[in-house]
């Protein structure tokens, strides 16, 4: 399978736009931007100037954590915007389709619906830990998916799934279409299988964000991780100026040794507390089952999904009811706080 066969025609024949030329020591009069800003703060930051046309800096800091050639890398705007350009990159409207595997992540079925691409569903194996159903996916046709989707660990179980199963997805569609693997909660895990699944697959793109370890949700920073020959077609279709300079500031920052060091101190703390949770969630009258959790959340399979989520409610928390995805009838999601939040939501559960 050559990977230009599968992208659409009109990304193969666009055009990039060029943006203004940028040069260190020389005054910018060919961007349209203003002299001036408005604030100080806006001043101080230069921000009446565009950023980079790409953010190159932050680039080169996720090769680096990752161990990975800048080239194989392309900076989005969250994950979310790396499924969303993934599906416009290769998925033509009303022709193609990808594979989800539900109860999974909304948002892959959200951009496929946005952009007219059928979905096709394969749900979870219940009655084996909500494992891949291998038997489904081998009787699938692969040329129905250009893209399938995987999210280990996952949302909203919470759990993983074996690396042997993930290989035998990459397999069965070596030679149909691209496989991508959603590791936003792989920190709270163990990220092997990322470090070694693309040096085994051509047809494999990694997703990665610092919304989860790294604290930054409200500065949108994801990664599309992947071949560079994938990357370049991607980059196609990201814009321009596409991320902002606060942003990028707030990126560099966290990715210095400093704030990887306190990333994986979060980290730890965070599963600890998790497992305190777990612990204490398995002791309440209300709660029928919790699912082993390998993220920073904890779903929980409770009597009264509606009525469990009020009583938060009112004593000050609130939780994700998920109940509407399938096979998860009255389950709640749990995202694990600081130590006192998680204290004092056991604790008011207990009292109401």
């Amino acid at each position: 399978m050559k990977i230009k066969d599968l992208v659409r025609p009109e990304v193969l024949n666009l055009k990039p736009y060029v943006p203004a030329t940028k040069v260190f020591d020389k005054v910018r009069l060919n961007a349209n931007e203003s002299p001036y800003s408005v604030t100080k703060s806006a001043s101080n930051d230069a921000l009446n100037l565009y950023p980079d046309a790409r953010p190159d800096q932050i680039r080169g800091k996720i090769a680096s954590y990752l161990n990975l050639s800048s080239e194989n890398i392309v900076v989005t705007r969250g994950s979310t915007e790396a499924i969303d350009v993934a599906i416009r990159t290769f998925c033509i409207p009303n022709q193609d389709g990808i594979l989800v595997f539900p109860p999974t992540f909304e948002m892959y079925k959200f951009y496929a619906e946005v952009q007219g691409i059928e979905m096709h569903t394969i749900l979870l194996d219940d009655e084996n830990e909500y494992s891949l159903d291998m038997r489904a996916i081998k009787a699938f046709n692969s040329k129905n998916a250009k893209l399938t989707f995987i999210c280990s660990p996952s949302n909203p179980l919470g759990h993983k799934f074996s690396d042997e199963s993930i290989y035998q997805v990459c397999e069965h569609f070596s030679d149909s279409g691209l496989v991508i693997l959603d590791g936003a909660y792989v920190e709270f895990d163990d990220d092997e299988i990322y470090k070694t699944i693309l040096s085994k697959f051509d047809n494999v793109v990694i997703l990665r964000t610092l919304s989860k370890a790294f604290g930054l949700a409200g500065v949108r920073c994801g990664v599309l991780i992947s071949s560079s020959e994938i990357c370049q077609f991607i980059e196609r279709v990201i814009p321009p100026y596409s991320f902002s300079t606060p942003a990028v500031n707030a990126v560099l920052e966290s990715l210095s040794d400093k704030g990887i060091e306190e990333s994986k101190r979060n980290i730890k703390t965070i599963i600890q507390d998790r497992e305190w949770l777990m612990k204490e969630l398995e002791s309440l009258d209300e709660v029928i089952k919790v699912f082993p959790s390998y993220t920073n959340f904890v779903l929980v399979k409770v009597k009264d999904a509606k009525s469990f989520c009020e009583k938060s409610k009112d004593i000050g928390f609130l939780l994700r009811d998920v109940g509407y995805q399938p096979l998860l009838d009255n389950c709640v999601r749990i995202t694990v706080g600081t130590t006192k939040q998680n204290q004092n939501l056991i604790k008011g559960i207990k009292d109401e």
